[in-house]
């Protein structure tokens, strides 16, 4: 029988590289971010938090500010084909829109490496076919980034 463990960083860190997941570690913040994730169009923030209640991965999307509705019609779908996941728009201060979607695993009487593995292996898998819908739906934001990416769409009329 394999041992239970309550990992720390350092044991996520380690489970990780022999999962072959590529992560780094910011400056700004105790996530474990997922290049797997990270690098993908329309990601904007993917990481691993250790929490003391488990492990919560956590990944952003960033939306077009006019789909919100769209997605948000769109959400109950989402919802019931990933059932162990958390799905919510947040609207910044800035104008602009991100579909959060986050995944726990409760840690807090141990865990084997195969059950890290499983979870880590199928929520990355559930955050890809998610990011693929929305990207099929057209509400991924698309262009360029700073300041001004989410500003209005609208452009300016007469009428």
């Amino acid at each position: 029988m394999h041992e239970l463990l309550i990992p720390d960083v350092a044991q996520i860190e380690a489970w990780l590289r022999q999962a072959g997941y590529e992560f780094w570690m910011c400056d700004k913040c105790d996530g474990l971010h997922i290049s797997a994730l990270q690098q993908l169009d329309g990601i904007l923030d993917s990481r691993l938090f250790i929490e003391p209640y488990g492990i919560l991965f956590s990944t952003e999307m960033d939306l077009k500010l006019s789909s919100v509705m769209k997605l948000n019609a769109e959400l109950g779908r989402f919802n019931a084909s990933l059932p162990t996941m958390k799905l919510f728009m947040e609207i910044m201060d800035n104008g602009g829109a991100l579909l959060v979607s986050s995944d726990a695993l409760i840690t807090t009487k141990g865990v084997t490496y195969d059950q890290f593995y499983d979870f880590l292996d199928m929520t990355v898998e559930a955050k890809k076919w998610l990011l693929n819908e929305c990207h099929e739906l057209q509400v991924i934001f698309q262009g360029e980034t700073g300041p001004t990416a989410h500003q209005s769409e609208v452009t300016p009329s007469l009428h």
